[in-house]
């Protein structure tokens, strides 16, 4: 009787198993089903959303006047989203070829309609300025412009309002160029160090389609003003704690101090307000003086765009200018007993005038230190 239970309850068990798996079974493929849904969707519009983009890119810049990389990047894009819109029917091992030939001619369709409708946009347009920059190593300022091909344009430079300069030429093809001597219309730098207006630079365009104008106030800082000089004492000192002094660190900073630059010099420290330091061409001479007479005169340096190649970069703020001894200016190289030193820099602007900055003066008391074993440090005189 036991044997008969026994048998009755492994057949019951075994009723039951397949069940349970056939339950397992269709919640997995449940799960299955939603997160390959999910990615689907998720795929195709990710596809849409590059389409859109290279379409966006067609507009924003327009066929004509869109680079070789504007170009590559669209096209990218558009393939890009292409692939991904059919590569959820990839997944899901459905791919067609009539569904892969309608989305290409879809996605080609638009793409090649908003280059169509760009292409028309610009056609009856102006001539309109497409940047403006400065070119540094030439001193000039180079122009871009976009617009029908054959139409011709004046570009003129207006200097608080004044025409300074003019030139006409014609599109060629989809866009045109011109490069401009900055000293053409030079009339003193746009900003002072405050950043407050002191000369309005415009660049005015003139076409049968149009008028177009940018000022480039930003890039119109080229002239230094104004050169100051701080000093470091350097010294040796003894077991009794006695100074003897063997020279000095020069540093230098060169810029614009119009209106508020300042010079300030004590206990050693720059105690002033900087000139505001600009990218430009320029020549510096340093030389040291004790009254009128000269106690050392450093070489002259050249600064592009400046940078002082082996000196340092003047456009970032103070450099240290280079030494006799160790990297300082040594006492016997500069120093004649204790009293005022004249720091004198001397500017020729390769766009601009030329300044004399004599604020540098600093008073030495070596002498008297060491002799009374003071510690005077170096002020201002």
């Amino acid at each position: 009787m036991s044997g008969l239970l026994d048998k009755a309850n492994k057949t019951a068990n075994e009723s039951v198993a397949p069940k349970e798996a056939v339950i397992d079974t269709t919640m997995d493929t449940e799960g299955s089903l939603q997160l390959d849904s999910k990615i689907t969707i998720g795929l195709q519009v990710a596809g849409v959303v590059a389409l859109l983009i290279s379409m966006f890119l067609l507009i924003q810049n327009g066929w004509l006047y869109a680079t070789l990389t504007d170009y590559i990047l669209a096209i990218f894009l558009m393939l890009i989203g292409w692939t991904l819109f059919n590569s959820s029917d990839y997944l899901q091992q459905e791919l067609s070829k009539s569904k892969i030939v309608l989305t290409a001619v879809g996605f080609a369709g638009l793409f090649i309609a908003t280059i169509v409708g760009t292409i028309f946009m610009n056609a009856g347009g102006a001539v309109t300025i497409a940047s403006i920059e400065l070119d540094g190593e030439k001193d000039e300022i180079d122009l871009s412009f976009f617009g029908p091909s054959g139409m011709t344009y004046t570009v003129e430079v207006l200097v608080d309002g004044n025409v300074q300069y003019s030139h006409d030429d014609e599109i060629n093809i989809d866009r045109g160029s011109h490069s401009i001597s900055l000293d053409e219309f030079w009339a003193g730098n746009s900003m002072n160090m405050n950043d407050m207006s002191k000369v309005d630079y415009e660049i005015k365009l003139t076409s049968e389609g149009g008028e177009d104008s940018v000022k480039f106030n930003d890039i119109m800082n080229r002239e230094v003003d104004t050169g100051f000089v701080r000093i470091t004492e350097v010294f040796d000192t003894n077991s009794n704690g006695e100074k003897t002094y063997t020279g000095i660190t020069v540093e230098m900073i060169i810029g614009m101090g119009d209106p508020s630059a300042d010079y300030g010099f004590s206990n050693n420290f720059f105690t002033g307000t900087t000139p505001k330091t600009i990218a430009s061409d320029w020549s510096a001479t340093l030389v040291v003086k004790k009254g009128s007479n000269v106690e050392y005169q450093y070489a002259t340096i050249n600064a592009n765009e400046g940078v002082v190649n082996g000196i340092g970069e003047f456009f970032g703020g103070w450099v240290v200018m280079p030494g006799t001894n160790a990297g300082d200016l040594d006492r016997d190289d500069f120093y004649n007993g204790d009293d005022c030193y004249t720091f004198e820099v001397q500017i020729v602007n390769a766009l601009g005038d030329t300044y004399t900055d004599t604020s540098s003066q600093i008073d030495f008391h070596w002498e008297s230190n060491e002799a009374n074993n003071n510690d005077e440090p170096a002020s201002e005189c």
